[in-house]
């Protein structure tokens, strides 16, 4: 008895020991079902479709906590879900789409398909966020059993959370990833920037997933919502910026409490904007500097901008620009010498008194240029014997380096220091059939400002063995 007993303890002891590690752990992505009104909870979490786009979205509850009056239904996913364009604060406009509420593997003849009405705020610089309205009041949506989720505070810490959501490759309904969640200070995608950010493990998040709502375990509140995956991490937006919108169950953007507007509106011309940079080589060996050569138009009278190598800056006023007619709307200073990230920070104010508040600093647009060491480019090629005795050739494509020209002849006659005969190279890889052997190949290395690496030269030899 006192065996089997010390025997049970063991195994108690065991499963806890386990069950304290797992809760450390992310874990696989649990199908959801709600056919019995397990995981009503949820009901408000559904996939949103905008044109081409699927993406999650979650109902917000926006009632009002003292005196429980309702309005609109509002919906929170990530501004790219709902046309967000980087540059541009979006306020009340027109919104076509749908979301479709109840959306679990068991309930697909239960869900409920509400319109999208309106745009209320969504931006892409600084945060990808989108506020959106419904054709439908909150209250409408409770009488159908569909439930809203509470806002709460994004903490700065690590937070064990969960994100409700499912790529749009499967289609079948929600399911739920639980791991932890983090600060970040900036992630970036193309050329887009957001400050601020939060990044989890969670898993099985992929396209089609974005705007999924991360939900604090412990007090099941939404504090973030999905928009980007990096490797293995996922990329988050936390959402304190909205939590103070709300008055009466309406959204009212210009409350005190609300870190939304002032916004505005920005549209690049030209070529739009370079996200790598590289000093030039003069013949003299001197150096010249990239140039940030950034031209655009903006919808308020004037304009702010600094640089900085730091993302975060772009939200401390301090070392901003007295502010610059919306007619010179050209930022051609130098970029820098240091190799790595460099930002370029700009606000759209009104007058040269506006004051730099919370919310026009977190609406500040960053834009993301890597500077490249100097130098010339250089021409990398590697080569792999096959079994058949063919060749295989591999070109290297550095950071600096946009495409190659190649050539190839015999090894008599073929002069790789020839500038003629050279033809863009369509693909990094070739096979080079053994028939053809042995030969000459030549390459050039052309990098992001145009200049040439120097003339490469390989002899490919025929398989004697």
């Amino acid at each position: 008895m006192q065996r089997s007993m010390r025997l049970a303890t063991l195994g108690l002891i065991l499963l806890t020991q386990l069950a304290d590690a797992d809760d450390t752990l992310p874990t696989a992505p649990l199908t959801l079902y709600n056919s019995a009104g397990q995981n009503a909870q949820w009901t408000g979490v559904g996939r949103l479709t905008w044109q081409n786009r699927r993406c999650i979205g979650t109902l917000l509850d926006s009632r009002d906590a003292t005196f429980g009056t309702t309005g609109p239904a509002y919906l929170l996913t990530a501004g790219h879900c709902a046309g967000g364009v980087n540059g541009k604060v979006i306020v009340d406009l027109p919104l076509t789409g749908s979301i479709a509420f109840n959306y679990f593997a068991d309930t697909q003849d239960q869900r409920l398909t509400v319109p999208l009405k309106r745009t209320v705020w969504s931006s892409m610089q600084g945060a990808d966020l989108a506020l959106l309205e419904l054709d439908a009041t909150l209250d409408e949506l409770l009488a159908k059993g569909i439930r809203p989720v509470k806002l709460g505070p994004s903490s700065t810490s690590t937070n064990r959370v969960q994100v409700i959501g499912e790529p749009s490759s499967l289609g079948k309904g929600l399911r739920l990833s639980s791991c932890t969640e983090r600060w970040q200070s900036h992630s970036s995608v193309g050329n887009w920037v957001w400050r601020n950010v939060r990044r989890n493990d969670c898993q099985g998040i992929d396209e089609g997933a974005s705007g999924s709502p991360v939900i604090d375990s412990a007090t099941q509140r939404l504090i973030s919502v999905v928009n980007s995956v990096h490797d293995d991490e996922v990329g988050a937006i936390p959402l304190q910026r909205v939590q103070g919108c709300f008055s009466a169950g309406q959204a009212d953007l210009e409350l005190d409490a609300c870190q939304l507007l002032p916004g505005f509106q920005l549209t690049p011309q030209g070529s739009g904007f370079k996200t790598i940079a590289k000093a030039r080589t003069l013949a003299d060996g001197s150096l010249e500097q990239p140039r940030w050569d950034f031209a655009f138009l903006i919808d308020t009278p004037r304009y702010r901008y600094k640089t900085s190598t730091d993302a975060l800056a772009c939200e401390d006023p301090v070392g901003y620009s007295g502010t610059i007619s919306s007619d010179e709307a050209n930022i051609d200073d130098p970029i820098g010498t240091t190799p790595g990230k460099h930002y370029l920070c700009l606000v759209g104010v009104q007058s040269p008194e506006q004051l730099p508040s919370r919310a026009l600093m977190a609406n500040s647009l960053s834009l993301e240029v890597e500077l490249l060491p100097p130098g010339r480019p250089k021409a990398e090629v590697s080569t792999e014997r096959l079994p058949n005795g063919d060749i295989r050739v591999n070109w290297a494509r550095a950071a600096d380096i946009v495409f190659y020209r190649v050539k190839r002849g015999p090894a008599a006659t073929t002069d790789c220091d020839d500038h003629s005969g050279y033809r863009l190279l369509r693909s990094q890889s070739v096979v080079i059939a053994h028939a053809s052997l042995p030969l000459k190949l030549c390459s050039v290395a052309i990098d992001v400002i145009r200049q040439s690496s120097e003339f490469r030269t390989d002899l490919l030899e025929a398989n004697v063995s």
